[in-house]
């Protein structure tokens, strides 16, 4: 070891002596990065990064769309234009749209959240112009390859994470030896890049793991993501090969936890189709590529990888998948034993295509519901989980086993699964919630769609009273949430006798969660862009509040009251949003804005509105849609508000 760092030295002080020659000699504006270093043995596409380029790392975010950007049936955004549609045509108009409208922002990094759980030991002196590599240390790096392991290696294995952690000690310890002979001025301008693959890599890993940890926004990921970020564009302009696809995934996982799921199901698509440049979707292709068992194995699980993720976010964004089932061969192997969740999900994917046909093919919405193919749709997603490892099976409280021993990543990945479960299960019952006819000749589908979404928000919150999962993955379980919170609206609208009282325990657990969001959670502030939308046109329906005397912070005491005024008590009221200026962002005003709208909800399909009297004759059990004839406008309000 000894005679190994007194080779690394000599190295470093030879590089050292060939640097300063050089800088003698060359601008230094137009001084490319490192090439010399031993991490730059492999850049096919790379863009030379001068020392005075440090204005990389203050790019803002995504810019503004010219056009608006679509959104299909499967998606919260698509719906909310097709309400304001239907609004407009009822002669109700809110206002005008700013530039962030809909549930997604245009800005990758929102407001700022609570720092990280733990903040990295950063160089004091380092001038902003350099590789933010050069930002961490050993021990920090190697501390957040092991987040994102836990927190998504070990769904999708796609690094060689011992390889990186090997890469990684070499790294730094150039970068230590550069920091000790001068060859790395950190107090001086200047990139200082280091450009090689296995450091994109680190850098977009070590970027994830800061996102998880900061709850959707780092600086220092950003400026991560900052430095790759050319590597990452001319990828798709280049030849496909393996690294480049491993790339982009990363990346599209990078921007998923941004809260840009768009970007993310575009990058994923374009891995995707390189993919399918490479052959990867045909089963002969791997005996040809590659040379040996491990790269096969690789490449396997890299495309199975890319299969999932674009099933799951284009079921997010609502957009077609870029991998259809008829152009895979049926011959190719899928993974194996070592990677359970990846096989699970592989399968599960497989039934989300049919499920996607039934609710997001024009065709199929055009056809009558049919109760038969609703329950053969979920008996298989049943039947799916049934079969799941016990590695992966849901441990529900109250049973014999223990879950005490499991690492939080066991405990994820089978809440995961779950939640998952229930997500399809709810994807196909939900179009019988529509409206109030609908749900009175589905009654039984209708039900269970409830029960269902009130089962997840019961997981959920049990989750987040014993373990942090929700908390530093709230973009993946606040869409299981915001999904169950639709289901339960859309009942109490269409059928609140049926559904009023059965809802509101699960109703108030959802409040808890969304009280507990931090104020300036980027999560929060899509969710309220959801309530927003409501909250807008709940005036313009007559919708009225509980006497804001009572303490609305207590969702007891707000249970409380809202089934005084259901059992048809009058109370004194107020109009729904009076007194309000501005928009009310904060969690308890969210969970407020919530508890309002469900109320008065319950209150209309019961005739008690104002004091407790029916402003609209003739609700026959037709709740909010009966407000407007039989032409089910409401119906379609709020169907498609989420």
């Amino acid at each position: 070891m000894s005679a190994h760092l007194q080779s690394l030295q000599q190295q470093v002080d030879t590089l050292y002596s060939n640097l300063s020659s050089l800088r003698n000699q060359i601008d230094m504006q137009g001084m490319p990065p490192m090439a010399s270093s031993p991490y730059s043995q492999h850049t096919p596409y790379q863009r030379p990064m001068s020392i005075g380029s440090g204005g990389s790392f203050a790019q803002p975010g995504r810019q503004l769309p010219k056009h608006p950007e679509f959104r299909g049936p499967t998606s919260a955004v698509f719906n909310l234009g097709v309400a304001k549609s239907s609004l407009q045509h009822m002669g109700i108009t809110g206002g005008e749209d700013g530039p962030e409208e809909g549930l997604t922002t245009q800005d990758v990094t929102p407001s700022a959240t609570p720092p990280p759980m733990i903040q990295p030991d950063l160089p004091k002196s380092l001038h902003a112009d350099k590789d933010a590599i050069w930002s961490l240390n050993k021990d920090e790096a190697v501390r957040l390859i092991h987040v994102w392991q836990d927190e998504m290696g070990t769904m999708y294995p796609i690094v060689d994470i011992d390889r990186l952690i090997r890469h990684t000690h070499l790294l730094f310890t150039f970068m230590e030896a550069a920091r000790r002979s001068g060859l790395m001025e950190a107090s001086l301008p200047g990139a200082d890049a280091i450009h090689d693959d296995q450091t994109n890599c680190l850098k977009l890993i070590v970027a994830i793991a800061l996102t998880l940890e900061g709850s959707g926004k780092s600086d220092l990921g950003r400026r991560l993501w900052d430095c790759v970020k050319a590597s990452i564009e001319t990828i798709s302009f280049n030849p496909p090969d393996v690294k480049g696809l491993q790339m982009l995934v990363l990346a599209a996982m990078y921007h998923f936890h941004c809260d840009d799921e768009s970007l993310a199901w575009r990058l994923t698509g374009n891995a995707a189709r390189m993919a399918m440049e490479l052959g990867l979707h045909r089963h002969e292709t791997y005996t040809t590529i590659f040379s040996t068992d491990a790269e096969r194995n690789a490449a396997t699980i890299l495309f199975w990888s890319i299969y999932v993720l674009d099933r799951r976010w284009s079921f997010g964004t609502g957009m077609p998948f870029a991998l259809q089932d008829a152009d895979i061969d049926p011959l190719l192997q899928k993974p194996d034993a070592p990677t359970p969740y990846l096989m699970a999900m592989v399968a599960y994917s497989q039934l989300g295509s049919k499920v996607w046909q039934r609710v997001a093919n024009n065709d199929a919405n055009r056809a009558p519901l049919s109760s038969e193919e609703m329950g053969y749709l979920d008996y298989q997603i049943m039947q799916w989980h049934r079969t799941l490892p016990e590695s992966l099976t849901y441990i529900a409280p109250g049973t014999a086993l223990n879950e005490s021993h499991l690492s939080r990543s066991d405990q994820r990945l089978r809440i995961n699964m779950y939640c998952r479960m229930n997500q399809m299960r709810i994807l196909i019952y939900r179009p019988v919630l529509h409206s109030a006819t609908s749900i009175s000749e589905n009654m039984r589908e209708a039900q269970q769609a409830v029960e269902v979404a009130k089962d997840t928000i019961r997981v959920v919150k049990r989750m987040d009273e014993t373990t942090d999962l929700y908390r530093s993955q709230q973009v993946m379980f606040n869409y299981f949430l915001v999904q169950a919170l639709a289901v339960l609206f859309l009942a109490v609208a269409h059928a609140p006798a049926q559904f009023s009282s059965r809802c509101r325990d699960e109703f108030y657990m959802a409040l808890d969660l969304v009280r507990g969001m931090t104020a300036h959670s980027y999560v929060s502030k899509r969710l309220w862009k959801t309530i927003r939308g409501l909250k807008e046109i709940g005036p313009k329906l007559g919708l009225n509040m509980r006497n804001p005397a009572v303490d609305s912070a207590d969702p007891h005491s707000s249970a409380a009251v809202a089934m005084v005024g259901l059992a048809g008590n009058p109370m004194d009221e107020i109009s729904l949003f009076a007194g309000q200026n501005g928009l009310n962002d904060s969690p308890n005003g969210m969970a407020n804005d919530l508890t309002n709208l469900f109320e008065a909800a319950g209150n209309y399909g019961s005739g008690l509105i104002g004091n407790g009297y029916s402003e609209v004759s003739g609700n026959g059990g037709e709740g909010l849609a009966s407000a407007f004839g039989h032409q089910d406008e409401l119906s379609k309000i709020l169907r498609d508000l989420f």
